[in-house]
């Protein structure tokens, strides 16, 4: 793995990093539309980059990319975050919603990114039985939506899955994907950096 693709990995990385922060700390839609769109970017800068960098070098670099590639293709989690950012820049669609709820259960105002856990309950269709499950009550914020990419009239749906696991309700929400992409990212740079010749 060439070291300046790695380095430029690492910059890429600290962008996706203020972004994400960005998309936490959002007080309205915009700034939280522009945040998610900032990590997008850097998100898939960071694949190039190290593509780039298996490129120039020789060794098992070209093949750990490959096989890298093929884990975003493949990875709901990943495959999201690739096809959103490929709609964010070459389409007019929406890569998110602005959704949330205006108030919590008890009826008090919820801030922007604000949330609250509670639980559902349900009537199992089969048994007829009263059921109750976790859920989170989002209020103003970013929500994520099925996306587009009308070049190849391709298109992603919200993940429920990351590497083979069902990602929990906690982390069911544009910023709760966006945060296990970010450490998916991080460890993905630090193997590409084990590449680099010493």
């Amino acid at each position: 793995m060439d070291a300046q693709a790695v380095e430029q990995a690492k910059e890429r990385l600290r962008k996706a990093d203020k972004a994400l922060y960005a998309l936490k700390t959002a007080t309205c839609y915009e700034e939280a539309e522009e945040a998610w769109s900032d990590f997008l970017l850097a998100a898939s800068t960071i694949y190039s980059k190290l593509e780039q960098g298996a490129k120039q070098a020789k060794g098992k670099s070209a093949p750990w990319f490959g096989r890298k590639k093929k884990e975003r293709k493949d990875d709901p989690l990943l495959r999201f975050l690739h096809h959103a950012r490929n709609s964010d820049e070459h389409g007019i669609k929406r890569v998110a919603a602005r959704g949330g709820n205006a108030r919590g259960m008890n009826g008090k105002p919820l801030m922007f990114n604000e949330y609250e856990e509670c639980i559902m309950e349900y009537r199992d269709s089969v048994t007829g039985e009263l059921k109750t499950t976790p859920a989170i009550l989002h209020g103003p914020s970013l929500q994520m939506v099925r996306v587009h990419d009308d070049r190849f009239g391709d298109y992603c749906d919200p993940p429920i899955q990351h590497l083979g696991k069902t990602i929990e309700v906690e982390d069911n929400s544009l910023i709760g994907v966006a945060s296990l992409g970010f450490t998916f990212l991080t460890n993905l740079v630090a193997e590409a950096e084990t590449l680099v010749p010493r």
